[in-house]
């Protein structure tokens, strides 16, 4: 991983990180309402709960008769979207939502997307949009959307409101575990012109997801330290996505007990956690900073991987190929060595 990729996916924790305290403070960044789905399931619960309707309001409401072409789904701020008619013209301002619709079959109607969006390859075509830490609202008005896809900690409430004035729908998007990923590939079948197929991709990630975690399930914990950044020292504590990945393996962070996503740290304290691994995003970089201080193996008791963040710091599809090396990296710090 690069250091500009490190950086932003630095940035995209702390971000995640300040809206996760803003939450708890009351200050209008609210968690995301979208239950953790069932990992296997016949039937999607967000299918379920989205009603027709054919007005926009940021507040459930009773629906109204309608056609029965229009749409109405919830957000990850637990907003109400309303949508007249299925979208033809869908603005992306993130690049784990743009991969999310190209999953669940809206990927054809994408008009324009921000400019770290570069999967899949069909986007990099696409015109480009300023997405954080403030959209070009002229600029999204001239592509004339009928729905934007905008990242929660780039989204203030004070912007989704002016959007919303100009006559926008917007989606604000912030997958926080593994699951909301899932529950968000569900909403976004409602997007496709094939929601039956769609539902279907949806399924098949809760079911592998499901897999993953049942694999390492019954295996003895192991005390993990993730590290996304070594000068200053910058590591992963027990929220968002990448920590969801950790305890997904069967795994725990020694920084379990922070108040923030991504907590800075003193090396000492790392070592008097006495981790059985170190998962770091900088490779060689981060191994040789440990194997200094003497916490690897064979001096030390933890082993060293590298592990590249900027699949995981998008919390999409492709989200469990990483989680997938992921576990098998802490798995070996199981086996004797």
């Amino acid at each position: 991983m690069t250091q500009t990729t490190r950086r932003r996916v630095l940035v995209w924790l702390m971000a995640a990180a300040a809206a996760a305290a803003a939450a708890v403070a009351g200050s209008g960044w609210p968690r995301a309402v979208a239950p953790s789905a069932p990992s296997q399931t016949t039937t999607s619960p967000e299918s379920s709960r989205s009603l027709p309707s054919s007005s926009t309001s940021s507040t459930p409401s009773s629906p109204s008769p309608s056609s029965s072409s229009s749409l109405q789904f919830e957000d990850d701020r637990g907003r109400i979207v309303r949508l007249p008619a299925s979208p033809t013209r869908i603005v992306s301002l993130a690049p784990h939502a743009t991969e999310l619709l190209f999953a669940s079959g809206a990927g054809h109607k994408v008009v324009a997307v921000d400019r770290d969006s570069d999967y899949p390859p069909a986007v990099r075509s696409l015109p480009r949009v300023a997405a954080y830490p403030q959209p070009d609202i002229e600029q999204l008005l001239a592509l004339a959307p009928d729905l934007v896809v905008i990242w929660g900690p780039g989204a203030p409430r004070a912007l989704v409101a002016r959007l919303e004035q100009l006559g926008l729908a917007v989606f604000v998007s912030e997958p926080r575990t593994l699951d909301d990923v899932g529950a968000t590939l569900a909403r976004f079948a409602r997007l496709s012109d094939d929601s039956a197929t769609a539902l279907g991709a949806a399924q098949a990630f809760r079911a592998r997801l499901a897999q993953i975690r049942a694999r390492y399930a019954q295996r003895p914990a192991v005390r993990v330290f993730v590290q996304i950044w070594t000068s200053p020292l910058i590591g992963i504590g027990e929220h968002e996505v990448i920590a969801d990945a950790v305890r997904s393996c069967g795994a725990r962070s020694v920084l379990s007990d922070a108040a923030i996503a991504a907590p800075r740290v003193d090396p000492e304290a790392v070592i008097a956690a006495r981790p059985a691994m170190v998962l770091a995003t900088d490779g060689e970089r981060g191994e040789r900073f440990w194997r200094e201080r003497g916490l690897l193996a064979p001096s030390g008791p933890a082993r060293f991987a590298a592990f590249d963040a900027s699949t995981m710091e998008r919390p999409g599809p492709r989200v469990l190929d990483a989680l997938e090396q992921m576990c098998a990296a802490i798995d070996a710090a199981r086996a004797p060595s």
